[in-house]
């Protein structure tokens, strides 16, 4: 996935670290094979390399979070959406792009011709045989938005398996923790302060076998005429997201939700997403403005701190 990953775990002596080190290893391996964008030879690189109106045999895992990602494009709107990767590279935001520069804005009909290839009309899933179908062959699947949070939640099953009930698991930067530390206080993630050094944390937030991602539109930037723009791009619209200083936090029963939503927040806005959250009951909190000058937690978030007894303000 072109990533790290973390991990804290403890309560099972028979288990060594080398072996679940092994293991865990064998299923990322496993997991890389199947959905990442990063090796030519994944399900999903040879998916999106295939020819259209046939069905393509994938793994179980595939299929179920291209189902997922098909859910919570529906529930968002659209905000979520994993064909997004046509307009990725009509922004410049894949890694050939990066290497060119300073790019001049798409053309609207650049981006007409782009969002033809965009939304998840143009998907089919089956789950048994699993496999994905595509109405047209340029169509592609890119579950970076999804699958990392995906892993995270598998990783924490694999300990589980193994008899561990007190563990954290990071990939990413998405993280899901069950059980306590070893001392009996729950697993303490900080949340980052938008823009500023990891160190300066706008909050303390217990795991309390919950997830936790965040998405922010300050880490990834390019400059396109003359203004900033974040690597998040509007499926709805084709465009990419100016730079606003917005960072939203999700926590969730899993990290695949979690990590599904906190980008489609961003895409809906502040004040939509907020409202969006309050609607769904979820938990997150948005950062607001350059070094989150304005902070808005929603009320299940508030909620869950509360329930995870740690302090709301580092």
């Amino acid at each position: 996935m072109g990533t790290t990953y973390h991990l804290k775990f403890w309560g099972n002596a028979a288990a060594t670290p080398v072996d679940v080190h092994n293991k865990i290893e064998s299923l990322l391996e496993q997991f890389d094979k199947q959905m990442s964008t990063y090796r030519d030879d994944s399900e999903l690189s040879r998916f999106n390399a295939a020819d259209g109106h046939e069905w393509f045999p994938v793994s179980a895992d595939t299929a179920h979070v291209v189902a997922k990602a098909i859910e919570f494009h529906k529930l968002t709107g659209g905000a979520l959406d994993v064909t997004v990767a046509p307009l990725s590279r009509l922004w410049t935001f894949d890694a050939a792009g990066k290497r060119k520069g300073q790019p001049a804005a798409p053309s609207v009909e650049q981006i007409d011709q782009a969002l033809r290839l965009v939304g998840v009309k143009h998907l089919k899933v089956r789950r048994e045989p699993p496999a994905l179908w595509k109405d047209q062959a340029e169509v592609e699947i890119d579950l970076s938005a999804i699958a990392p949070g995906y892993a995270v939640d598998l990783v924490l099953e694999l300990l589980q398996s193994l008899g561990f009930a007190n563990a954290m698991v990071e990939i990413g930067g998405e993280v899901h923790g069950i059980g306590l530390r070893p001392d009996g206080t729950p697993w303490l993630v900080g949340v980052e302060r938008a823009g500023k050094p990891a160190a300066n944390f706008i909050e303390i937030v217990p795991l309390k076998n919950l997830a936790l991602t965040t998405a922010g539109d300050y880490r990834n930037l390019r400059t396109i005429d003359g203004r900033e723009y974040t690597h998040i791009i509007d499926p709805r619209t084709g465009h990419a997201l100016p730079h606003r200083g917005v960072a939203v936090t999700v926590l969730a029963e899993t990290a695949m939700e979690a990590d599904a939503l906190d980008t489609a927040l961003i895409v809906m806005g502040a004040d939509d997403g907020y409202k969006w959250c309050v609607e769904h009951n979820v938990a997150a909190l948005f950062q607001i403005g350059e070094a989150g000058s304005k902070v808005r937690r929603t009320p299940r978030f508030v909620e869950l701190l509360r329930e995870g007894e740690a302090p709301a303000e580092p």
